[in-house]
């Protein structure tokens, strides 16, 4: 779709998006220093490597299932990790699914780029939905085989709908192994209600600053910016926080020329969960809470099949 200066608009399914999403986190990283998950993620990796007994996985592999991948980089940082710590990956699968198949096919992109993950002993990537995952061909064959249930960056947070969360909840459990598999839930401090909100959402000055940024150049195609304008500040009413930002993929000729060839204006809509909520929600889907890690950034809630 065109406007009337016949620049695209985005429908949030797009190759720049996808690549835009990929060089933002790998920013967000750097400026925020949040290297937690990666440690989190290793330890919880070495954890299952160690505990691995063939007889009880029928000689299948240790499955990682990362839920709303992506563009894939957290898959592709932990292979990195576990390479460099001397963790064996042949017997590991990695799966990760996104609802967007732009973000798939940019996980692929990660996937060539990243040396260790030739080590995995098999990866696949799917096109599906957090609520929907054993309606998947592939996973809908993984009913307690996934060893390692990963949901990092708040994703959680964008379901906002009544008995959205439960549901979620409800595909993990159904998914997890028995005993020994564990779900990483990972909630951005700020959209845990323990949190003040009546304050501004300003976590530290480098947050404020990854707002406001201006621009990021394209690895990938030639010529090409993201311009991020600002978003201004968040808006809390009740327990949905809402962000408006609009991105502007840039062509830049070689006399300085701009012309605006794509544009997106998307909102963010999340949700401010109260901990009582989650724990109920916990109980609901059979899971059971096995541990709590609090970081500057992030609260994990290390989960359990109940059942």
């Amino acid at each position: 779709m065109s406007d009337s200066k016949g620049r695209r608009r985005s429908s949030h399914d797009s190759a720049y998006l996808a690549e835009y999403y990929d060089l933002q986190a790998k920013a967000d990283t750097a400026a925020l220093n949040a290297q937690d998950d990666a440690k989190i993620y290793l330890s919880a990796l070495k954890s299952q490597v160690k505990t691995y007994y063939p007889l009880d996985h029928h000689g299948e592999h240790i499955v990682v299932l990362d839920v709303n991948t992506g563009t894939g980089r957290v898959l592709a940082n932990l292979a990195t990790d576990a390479a460099q710590n001397k963790v064996p990956l042949s017997n590991i699968e990695f799966i990760g699914v996104d609802q967007k198949p732009s973000m798939i096919h940019r996980a692929l992109a990660v996937q060539k780029e990243t040396p260790s993950m030739s080590q995995v002993g098999r990866i696949d990537w799917l096109v599906g939905e957090a609520l929907h995952l054993i309606s998947t061909e592939l996973l809908e064959t993984h009913i307690n085989r996934v060893d390692l249930v990963l949901s990092p960056s708040g994703s959680v947070s964008f379901l906002t709908s009544p008995g959205e969360l439960l549901k979620f909840f409800a595909q993990a459990a159904a998914l997890l192994r028995p005993r020994s598999g564990r779900f990483y839930l990972s909630i951005e401090n700020d959209l845990l209600s323990t949190q003040s909100i009546a304050k501004p959402m300003d976590k530290n000055a480098a947050y404020a600053e990854l707002c406001g940024r201006h621009e990021l150049s394209s690895k990938h195609y030639e010529s090409i910016v993201y311009k991020q304008l600002p978003i201004g500040s968040p808006v809390v009413d009740g327990s949905i926080k809402r962000a408006l930002y609009q991105l502007q993929v840039i062509k830049r000729t070689s006399t300085g020329h701009e012309e605006v060839i794509e544009e997106s204006h998307i909102e963010s809509v999340q949700r401010i969960w109260k901990e009582s909520e989650l724990f109920e929600c916990f109980k609901e889907a059979s899971l059971e809470r096995v541990e709590t890690i609090r970081t500057s950034h992030e609260t994990y809630y290390v989960l359990k099949s109940g059942a």
